[in-house]
């Protein structure tokens, strides 16, 4: 992939922090912001631990080699999570390397990368699902030196996070900079507007596995949320338009549980697979990588969806809407004093720049790794 494309989104996260984040400006009953990991301590307490149980893993291939698989099997079963089925769905043209005996291979064309090869799984697997599934990109722990490497989460790391929870991401929230920490919570309103009109698929199109040459990047809906409304049921729409933070998860790789995955139905996960089929590099790829987590997970509180919204948001891509964690860069704009904005000033420069080293991460690992 190339650099190049990344250009109009770093301008747009190269503003001043005013274009780019919206300020906090509701703070819950009491006045006090607390930090993310506090709300979700609160969350956790109490919360009623799963044991492991039997578990499928669902690989989509281009490229990458899979010997990390078996080393990630063996893991899990040492917490109790034994892996039945490994189903391989290669979409690229190569056969498989370091693929675990007696996994599954299924080929596919070269359509809607790994979102479309779980929503695919998702629909036609609806009757017959394991206890929980492991949805993982071949490129999941390839990222060597990059600097996504310190975001990443091992299958044991899921799985452990998957008995309080009924979904985990392979990749931890990553960090803008010194100046703030990201966090898996997204404001809705804000992410349901997100959109890549400006993203150059010249430099970045795969043509492997027989994906057609004359499809477009761009969706025909004009943001995640348009999409999402076009292509879901009314019911399973309106349940996540409802909520007001959504889960988000980065990268292409999760695990999520069966009793989650059944809160959407057949029918909406092969229209979100059919969807996916368009084009190779689409889209609606990006959309779905940013509902992955709100489909399979229960909402959150009101009160705590309202004790997150207290934070700051993202407003520009690729993480709109993203709120994040750490409190104390943003005064409340009722209480701000003279000095308190001359500090801003500067806080504001800081976080601009780390912004862009922040969204060229994403880019970078987006375009080189699928």
């Amino acid at each position: 992939g190339s650099k190049a494309s990344e250009d109009s989104t770093m301008s747009m996260c190269s503003k001043n922090m005013e274009s780019a984040i919206r300020p906090s400006s509701t703070l819950p009953r009491g006045g006090t912001c607390r930090p993310v990991a506090a709300i979700e301590a609160g969350m956790l307490a109490g919360a009623e631990i799963v044991p492991g149980s039997d578990a499928e893993i669902v690989a989509s291939h281009c490229t990458k080699d899979l010997s990390w698989l078996q080393p990630s099997i063996d893991s899990l079963a040492t917490l109790g999570t034994k892996v039945i089925d490994v189903h391989i769905y290669s979409k690229c043209g190569l056969a498989p390397i370091g693929a675990p005996a007696g996994a599954h291979l299924h080929t596919l064309p070269n359509l809607g990368r790994n979102d479309q090869v779980y929503a695919e799984y998702l629909a036609t697997r609806h009757h017959s699902l394991p206890g929980q599934v492991f949805f993982l990109k071949d490129s999941s722990f390839h990222y060597g030196g990059h600097d996504f490497k310190k975001y990443e989460r091992s299958a044991v790391q899921m799985a452990q996070e998957l008995r309080t929870r009924g979904f985990s991401c392979g990749r931890a929230p990553p960090h803008c900079g010194p100046a703030g920490n990201g966090s898996q919570w997204h404001e809705r309103a804000v992410l349901e507007a997100f959109v890549l009109r400006n993203y150059k698929e010249k430099h970045t199109q795969r043509l492997r596995g027989g994906a057609p040459v004359n499809a477009t990047f761009n969706s025909p809906t004009q943001s995640i949320g348009a999409w999402l409304a076009s292509v879901l049921s009314q019911p399973t729409y309106g349940e996540l338009r409802a909520r007001e933070v959504w889960p988000v998860c980065y990268g292409g790789s999760f695990t999520a549980r069966r009793e989650q995955i059944l809160r959407v139905s057949a029918a909406d996960w092969a229209a979100l697979a059919k969807s996916l089929s368009r084009a190779d590099n689409l889209e609606e790829g990006h959309y779905m990588e940013r509902s992955w987590a709100a489909l399979l997970s229960p909402p959150l509180p009101t009160n705590v969806a309202r004790q997150l919204l207290c934070h700051p948001a993202v407003k520009k891509a690729p993480y709109s809407g993203m709120l994040l964690a750490t409190v104390g860069h943003h005064t409340h704009k009722h209480t701000q004093t003279h000095t308190h904005k001359h500090t801003h000033k500067h806080t504001h420069t800081a976080r601009s720049q780390s912004l862009v080293a922040w969204a060229d991460e994403y880019w970078l690992a987006r375009l080189e790794l699928g």
